[in-house]
């Protein structure tokens, strides 16, 4: 690999050794050389790294996730790229995952669980106040320390890979287990599919088994979709049931019934763990009535003791009757019937058991009857080259002698299994793949730019609705990536509502906005912005935005200017000054010999205008200090 250990990445970050393999990249254990510590070096895979959508999106959503600051969080410090190998730099957490410590003790005490679940609300709540989304809890990416502190990771970066899941695969096998149903159909997420992710992690925290498991991803994502879960509780009957409440109320399928947020989710995990009431409630227990042998003696009266002898003394009569006539008919049937088996056997003459396979069954009765042999369906089956009411194979070879009257078990054909092709446009790419797959149907996909269907959405399909194909056949689609990639322009100076106009014609969303002092930019000016001017960005990505609070108090002066303008009175003039807070109108009208006072800020000009022939006209200017 080009990214050896001992190679130097941004001539700073110096890999050491391979500490694993994650989804989307290979991490590294790694060495900040400017400032001397230990860091998490990820390098991308070769097909991340050679999709130029998902080099911006991930790029995107990286320098997003690096503004978060938690304790519970996997800190971002930097993102690069150097040649073909795409990088970025990450807190050294020394520790194991949460998926090692699931693996050893196959499940944890509700208090550890319920302890790791309270430190994964805490991350997920300062991430979701910043508007980020994690979009892959699962225990891969929550790492705990040897201090017991929880760290999740890859905040928000799963939102770069969700256009390639389909493609890669990689990604999608390890997550989908974890994946809310909206994921599983390919449709937006916000803040409650992290807690749903979350609500799966903890059931398996508590049962050591996650709630869905399948043989491919697309059948784990349909039951994530279609099934109920299976409550906990009915897997570790003493688990308090205050947890498996917290638990089914986070995994809900409809959105609006799961937890409203992280911290409310946690209160009820903390407000069990401080509680104090930790039972298991095991119920009452059943009620076992006791067996008649299990009764004393005292408890029979005498005359019960009498009768009880007698009908015993009367049974073992009638039973000495039945019994030898018993024998006496077993003994004759026996006779009789082994005789009529040895004649037959010894007289009933053998004949060759014909090949039927591809027969229709007329046919195939008709040869078997010609040699004195019968036939029963053994079953029938969907087989794509037999034509519907043949017979695809038979239970006694052909060849084989066997005695005339013999029933020879036939298999038929029901013909090619179809499945009737369903509407797919409009639909998301993921969910079209699990509704293909229920009917037993493939999806080949290809993707284009469209400036109407948002992406991930299916705008053609072939062959269309309601066509028949044999199972195992492909539908093709098209699939949207949303309009086209375009340059973001440079808004620094503009103003914030110049700005969101901008923002709102070419369909970006503002995501964070922030203020700050600006020596440069007059308040209500854009001081940065995140994408960078001239990176590719698409309809629907979010912008980052930092505004002017213009200058920090106390960094400049501000002046009190006494200004007596020499024009007549009557005259209509304009007043304004220039200085480090922008342009403002100081006085307008028609001049009455007054003194016009006002104030500057830093440094500056005060401008006079005079109102001749409709328009206005500098005729004196003062600059100050």
């Amino acid at each position: 690999m080009r990214e050896i250990p001992g190679r130097l990445l941004g001539n700073r970050y110096k890999l050491l050794e391979n500490v694993g393999e994650g989804g989307m990249a290979r991490v590294y254990r790694g060495m900040d050389t400017k400032l001397n510590r230990l860091v998490a070096v990820k390098v991308l895979y070769e097909q991340f790294a050679n999709d130029p959508d998902f080099l911006r999106r991930f790029k995107q959503e990286a320098k997003a996730a690096a503004k978060l600051s938690h304790p519970n969080i996997v800190n971002i410090y930097d993102e690069g790229e150097e040649d073909d190998v795409h990088y970025i730099i990450m807190e050294y957490v020394d520790g194991y995952t949460l998926k090692d410590l699931i693996l050893r003790d196959s499940r944890l005490k509700p208090e550890e669980a319920v302890q790791i679940a309270i430190q994964i609300c805490d991350a997920l709540a300062h991430a979701h106040s910043q508007n980020v989304i994690h979009r892959d809890i699962k225990p891969q990416n929550i790492i705990l320390t040897g201090e017991g502190r929880v760290k999740v990771t890859d905040f928000g970066i799963a939102r770069a890979a969700a256009d390639t899941t389909i493609t890669y695969g990689r990604s999608l096998l390890g997550s989908v287990y974890y994946s809310s149903p909206e994921q599983a159909r390919g449709n937006c997420t916000d803040p409650k599919s992290d807690l749903y992710s979350l609500g799966v992690l903890l059931y398996e925290m508590l049962t050591g088994v996650v709630p869905f498991s399948g043989e491919s991803p697309i059948s784990i994502a349909l039951k994530h979709l279609q099934e109920d879960v299976v409550p906990p509780g009915n897997l570790v009957p003493d688990l308090p049931a205050v947890l498996e409440d917290v638990i089914l109320k986070a995994m809900r399928k409809e959105r609006q019934l799961r937890y409203n947020n992280a911290l409310e989710l946690r209160n009820d995990l903390e407000g069990w763990l401080v509680s104090g009431d930790r039972r298991n409630y095991a119920g009452n227990p059943h009620l076992k009535r006791p067996h008649l042998s299990e009764w004393s003696g005292e408890q029979l009266n005498d005359t019960d003791k009498e009768q009880e002898g007698e009908m015993k003394r009367r049974g073992l009569s009638l039973k000495r009757v039945f019994g030898y006539g018993a024998l006496m008919a077993v003994v004759f049937l026996t006779i009789f019937f082994g005789y009529r088996f040895l004649y037959n056997f010894l007289v009933v003459p053998e004949v060759t058991v014909p090949d039927l396979a591809g027969l229709s069954l007329e046919e195939a009765e008709k040869e078997l009857s010609s040699r004195g042999l019968g036939y029963a369906i053994l079953r029938e089956e969907y087989e794509d080259t037999v034509p519907a009411g043949h017979v695809v194979s038979q239970e006694t070879p052909a060849q084989r002698s066997v005695r005339k009257g013999k029933i020879i078990e036939l298999v038929l054909s029901l013909g090619p299994e179809y499945a009737v092709v369903p509407y797919l446009i409009g639909r998301t790419e993921l969910e079209s793949r699990l509704i293909l797959s229920d009917l037993g149907l493939n999806m080949t996909a290809s993707y284009e730019y469209s400036e109407d269907i948002a992406p991930g959405y299916i705008i053609r399909q072939d062959p269309s609705k309601d066509f028949r194909l044999t199972r195992g056949e492909a539908v093709r689609v098209v699939v949207s990536e949303g309009k086209r990639p375009f340059s973001i322009r440079n808004f620094q100076g503009w103003s914030l509502e110049d700005t969101k106009e901008w923002l709102n014609i070419y369909g970006l969303v503002l995501r964070n906005l922030e203020e700050d002092y600006s020596g440069e930019f007059a308040a209500g000016q854009v001081i940065s912005q995140f994408p960078a001017a001239g990176e590719l960005v698409q309809a629907g990505d979010p912008v980052d935005l930092v505004v002017s609070k213009g200058r920090e108090p106390g960094t400049y002066k501000r002046y009190t200017i006494n200004f007596s303008p020499q024009v007549a009175r009557g005259q209509l003039i304009k007043v304004y000054i220039e200085d480090e807070e922008g342009t403002r109108v100081v006085f307008e009208g028609a001049y009455q010999g007054q003194v016009i006072s006002a104030e500057g800020i830093g440094s500056g000009k005060l401008v006079l205008m005079e109102l001749r022939d409709q328009e206005y006209h500098i005729i004196d200017i003062k600059r100050f200090p």
